[in-house]
């Protein structure tokens, strides 16, 4: 078995997690953790850098800190964390050292401060390599315990996300939603038609998709997003085997040569969510106003992907906000969804998770006031 420890939005990493791996078996299923069966280990090592939601795989072991020490000719040293049951990791790591002395086993656990270990300490300690850093899951009626096969690599997405040329006043698809996205879509191809800084396609890229297009009205978003897909794209292993990009008013996705010519099989994208907006200055009436700005971009946008009987996947993020606590949904593109398109299910038909009442799925952030909902959607 298994384990994967989701992410903040656990439901995204799930529908991600699935997606990727199809022959599987819920085992155990939280917001902390997913625990599946059928799953080959080594195939799982393999992708496991395509995942934006997960951050530490573990195997289930049948085995015990006890057992896992019998090898070690010296003093053994490892860390330990902790989910679900509320227990107390100091007297857990207290009592696990009693144990080993009782056998003779010479031991010192690493957890600072009796806490559980962040992505951080176990990528600079190297924990994965040396096979001791541990994880017990438990509650009142089921206990696992494994060992960590992989952890999210935060480096390489911050040294990914600083390496691109950036305008500060325009905002950002954040790269492991980028990846939870076109994980979503079940990527081949991908076209992103409102490209902003090239995000979607450089996390494409980097899980080794070597066919990316992309289009944008604004000039400048041309060429800083070609730019940053061409420098990135160079310093690979691997080739673009194709790449296009056009300048193009997505209101006019009917006219991109990009569609009427490659053999695109996904749209992932997210429009601009307009103007910033602080605590300060976020009213309903500034929100209304992007609300009607946006609307009829994304009328335009269905209704010529339609013309032209665009059939392929489209995975878009729409905002929606917060103001004073209260969440607010752009109504408006329900209606259109509703025109234009069907929405395809995020989970398989016998997972228990729920979407919205909207059937998508939320992605928030802290101290943000623009958050984003995803869709999974085929024009009709």
């Amino acid at each position: 078995m298994i384990g994967f420890q989701l992410g903040r939005e656990y439901k995204l990493s799930v529908a991600e997690i699935l997606t990727v791996f199809p022959e599987w078996k819920t085992v155990y299923l939280a917001m902390d953790f997913l625990i599946l069966e059928w799953l080959n280990k080594e195939d799982v090592i393999k992708k496991a850098d395509r995942l934006g939601g997960t951050i530490k795989i573990i195997e289930i072991l049948n085995s015990s800190i006890l057992k896992e020490s019998e090898n070690n000719e010296w003093k053994f040293k490892y860390w330990l964390s902790t989910f679900w049951k509320k227990i107390n990791l100091k007297k857990k790591l207290i009592s696990i050292k009693k144990e080993l002395k009782w056998f003779w086993i010479s031991s010192r656990f690493v957890n600072k401060d009796f806490k559980n270990l962040s992505s951080a300490q176990i990528i600079w300690e190297k924990l994965v390599n040396s096979g001791t850093d541990f994880t017990e899951i438990n509650n009142d009626w089921i206990n696992y315990f494994g060992k960590t096969l992989w952890i999210q690599n935060i480096y390489a997405y911050s040294k990914r996300d600083y390496s691109k040329e950036r305008d500060m006043q325009t905002g950002m698809l954040p790269p492991k939603l980028c990846q939870i996205m076109i994980n979503i879509s079940k990527w081949e191809t991908i076209y992103d038609p409102f490209v902003w800084l090239g995000t979607v396609l450089i996390e494409s890229i980097n899980i080794w998709n070597t066919k990316v297009y992309w289009s944008d009205l604004n000039e400048v978003m041309v060429e800083t997003a070609s730019k940053n897909i061409i420098d990135f794209s160079t310093n690979r292993w691997y080739k673009l085997e194709d790449s296009k990009v056009i300048k193009l008013n997505a209101k006019f996705i009917n006219e991109s040569e990009i569609l009427l010519n490659k053999d695109i099989d996904t749209i992932i994208t997210e429009w601009y969510l307009w103007e910033m907006m602080t605590k300060k200055n976020i009213s309903i009436d500034r929100i209304n106003k992007q609300k009607d700005s946006l609307v009829s971009i994304y009328e335009k946008f269905f209704a010529n992907l339609k013309k032209i009987n665009y059939k392929w996947n489209l995975v878009i993020c729409f905002p929606f906000w917060e103001l004073k606590w209260i969440y607010i949904y752009f109504n408006d593109i329900y209606s259109i969804i509703s025109r234009y398109c069907n929405i395809e299910p995020m989970f398989p038909n016998d997972c228990k998770l729920e979407v919205t009442k909207s059937w998508s799925l939320l992605y928030k952030r802290e101290k943000q006031l623009v958050w984003r909902e995803i869709f999974k959607l085929k024009i009709k």
